[in-house]
């Protein structure tokens, strides 16, 4: 075990090194341009962090080696590539070889790189195998198949309540009440964690939708379009009890929802919600729980109300009604194993 310094910087000491003040520039220009290419923001946070974990494990735990010099070596990259310092998933290890590649194509050129040249070093340097289509090259990288995560709990109605008793348990100021707020909004509708903690009072009214549902909805911006999605079960209590305690009904529409204690004007960050969701998780019972678990035990209840497939996926905001089946997959096996249960018990 070692002994970690009492002057270390805190990012450090959990294992994470900083990047230099270049490298982040690079990885901003990056992120420019990847945007501009018309790549999803999510995408391109994703494909930041992978090269930012690659700079980490070039130079060491704790000295990240600044890109400019990852960049230089495709040798030093493939090792990488090939031998991770810690276990990672297939998933993570292709994850990392797109970003790295797109990063060269990009970020290449502006350090006096021949990106074209570096690619196709790269890809000597890795093993490969034969195509099994014409958008594959069938290039290998290190990672495991199997899941580097335990699967969690199969959610229903009830325990997603008990996920939002669980939030701000014995406490009765504003605080439990926005935490209480928001894991109801996380749990029992279809928003994403990102646009949870953007909403502001002005975004959530009560209305009429299409599908027909009367009730508290809210707006979202997804994918350049606006959402009006519907807030159903415990939502709307929670949501008027955090109003009453935190400006009462004359609360200025332009004003966050969830607010952080340290700047009262200042909005709640996704990486907070998280704790917020965690913690809540692990006081119900449950170990720390994902958007898509929260998602698939929210569509169960749907489901469970009368409401079909389509009407589900409108609630949610799903694009296509056959996400809906891939939510509810083990919700369903679980009902067929009870259903054969019971039928050798009769």
């Amino acid at each position: 075990m070692r002994q970690l310094s009492l002057f270390e910087d805190a990012q450090e000491a959990d294992g994470r090194g900083v990047l230099d003040s270049g490298s982040e520039d690079l990885l901003r220009t990056f992120a420019t341009e990847r945007l501009g290419e018309g790549a999803h923001p999510r995408s391109v946070r994703r494909e930041v962090s992978q090269v930012r974990s690659l700079a980490r494990e070039c130079g060491g735990t704790w000295r990240p080696l600044p890109l400019r010099d990852v960049l230089a070596d495709p040798s030093l990259i493939a090792h990488v590539l090939r031998e991770p310092g810690e276990p990672i998933s297939r998933a993570t290890g292709r994850a990392r070889l797109l970003a790295v590649q797109r990063c060269l194509r990009i970020v290449g050129p502006s350090l006096g790189r021949d990106s074209a040249a570096d690619l196709a070093a790269l890809d000597a340097l890795l093993p490969a195998r034969p195509a099994s289509g014409w958008h594959t090259a069938g290039t290998l990288v290190a990672g495991e198949t199997g899941r580097r995560r335990r699967r969690g709990p199969t959610l229903d109605a009830a325990d997603l309540r008990r996920i939002v008793d669980a939030a701000g348990t014995g406490k009765c100021d504003e605080g439990a009440a926005r935490n209480r707020a928001l894991v109801a909004i996380q749990c029992f509708s279809g928003l994403r964690a990102e646009e949870v903690v953007a909403l502001r009072w002005g975004d959530i009214e009560t209305r009429l939708t299409p599908t027909g549902y009367y009730g508290l909805t809210a707006v979202v911006e997804r994918d350049g379009r606006r959402l009006r999605l519907p807030l159903p079960g415990p939502i709307g209590e929670a949501l008027e009890n955090l109003r009453r305690l935190a400006d009462g009904p004359s609360a200025d529409p332009s004003e966050p929802v969830f607010r952080t204690r340290r700047r009262p004007c200042g909005r709640l960050r996704y990486r907070a919600a998280r704790n917020v969701l965690v913690g809540a998780c692990r006081r119900a019972g449950f170990p720390p729980m994902e958007a898509a678990e929260l998602r698939a035990g929210c569509a169960h209840w749907l489901r469970t109300q009368g409401l079909s497939d389509h009407e589900v996926a409108e609630v949610l905001g799903l694009a296509r009604v056959r996400s809906v089946d891939r939510l509810l997959v083990r919700h369903a096996a679980l009902d067929a194993q009870r259903r054969v249960r019971e039928h050798i018990r009769g």
